[in-house]
């Protein structure tokens, strides 16, 4: 027997037996993975089942883990072709049917009912209180009821001499590891959301590099730690040329095109110290610690010179790409926005200038 498929919640509404649709998120994926993986896993574990119980004398529960074989394969097998509520809701039915069939034949103290414990966690986590407060009560209901009625009838077919204790003991263990598991699988999820939003909140969804707002909290960092060594430090501000005539003549799907090449670019002829963002719309800037204002200009001119090499077309028509550039030093002490400004008084007059140079602010 195993536990119940543990569910993930979507940005969607909550709702009973909440179920992420597949391909829906990386939560979702890593879901369907998770649950084609306990769906095999079981069926294997119900194959040792067999042999154990036949090796104990119980026909009955034998035959019992035989149609959970078949139960799990069917899960396995109605997932692989999304019909994917159909699977999870047979996989709940197997465990709420075998551990009622486990815990009657052979007694409570056999530990059956140990996998409606795995229900709590899916159903608490899949759902709102709203659905999920009836459905963690009706759970302890039935199993407060499968109590009754073992206590009531006792074993139906206990297990000779040492039966029950073996297969306690059995069970107790493989709970343990589908509880770590489980644990296991939502703290992967929860990462997995956290680095999403982190990514949302500090990344330029377009270029991949940072946005604005994470560019002034890491080159304030940056600063703070340069102001005690008193190194020297650069900015560097590009804009590329025609950019609104790229976007009128060719789409914006080709701005973009534009857009992740120069971000390209850029990331490559700049340091991993240096830290670089998408500063507004075909805007980029870098601060560059350790870089006096005469090499941040050669990087600049470097950039600019790979810019120009750079063949690029959209239907046929050639799409010339340059940029204008504007570099300046940051004083010892200085604001970091006065810097920013001076840099873009020096793009301003690279714009002027007939465009596709650098200047020093």
């Amino acid at each position: 027997m195993a536990s119940p498929a543990s569910t993930v919640s979507t940005a969607h509404p909550p709702r009973p037996f909440a179920i992420p649709q597949r391909g829906s998120s990386v939560a979702g994926k890593a879901y369907w993975a998770m649950a084609q993986r306990v769906a095999l896993t079981a069926a294997a574990i119900d194959c040792g089942y067999i042999l154990l119980f036949l090796w104990l004398g119980s026909v009955p529960l034998a035959l019992v883990n035989l149609v959970s074989i078949g139960m799990y394969l069917g899960a396995y097998q109605l997932i692989q072709r999304r019909r994917n509520t159909a699977g999870i809701l047979l996989i709940w039915l197997e465990v709420i049917v075998h551990s009622a069939l486990g815990s009657l034949l052979v007694g409570w103290d056999s530990g059956f009912h140990y996998y409606l414990w795995l229900f709590i966690p899916a159903i608490v986590i899949a759902n709102s209180g709203r659905y999920a407060i009836p459905m963690v009560l009706a759970l302890l209901a039935y199993y407060l009821g499968l109590r009754f009625a073992c206590d009531h009838w006792g074993a139906l077919a206990p297990l000779a001499g040492k039966g029950q204790q073996v297969v306690n003991t059995i069970h107790v263990c493989i709970v343990f590891g589908m509880f770590a598991a489980l644990a296991a699988f939502y703290r992967r999820t929860i990462l997995i959301a956290e680095n999403r939003l982190l990514k949302q909140a500090t990344l330029d969804a377009l270029t991949g590099l940072n946005n604005r707002a994470h560019f002034h909290t890491l080159a304030g960092h940056t600063l703070t730690r340069i102001q005690r060594t008193g190194e020297p430090v650069a900015l560097l501000l590009c804009d590329i040329d025609h950019f609104k005539q790229v976007n009128d003549r060719h789409g914006h799907a080709m701005g973009d095109r534009v857009l992740v090449t120069v971000a390209s670019v850029l990331a490559r002829n700049l340091r991993e110290s240096d830290v670089i963002a998408r500063w507004g719309g075909e805007e980029f800037l870098a601060l560059m610690p350790a870089s006096p204002l005469s090499s941040a200009m050669e990087v600049a001119e470097r950039i600019r010179g790979a810019m120009e090499q750079i063949e690029m077309d959209c239907q046929g028509q050639a799409v010339p790409l340059s940029m204008s550039f504007g570099v300046a030093q940051v004083a010892h002490g200085d604001d970091l926005q006065a810097a920013i400004a001076r840099a873009d008084q020096a793009l301003y007059q690279s714009k002027n200038n007939g465009r596709n140079r650098v200047t020093a602010g």
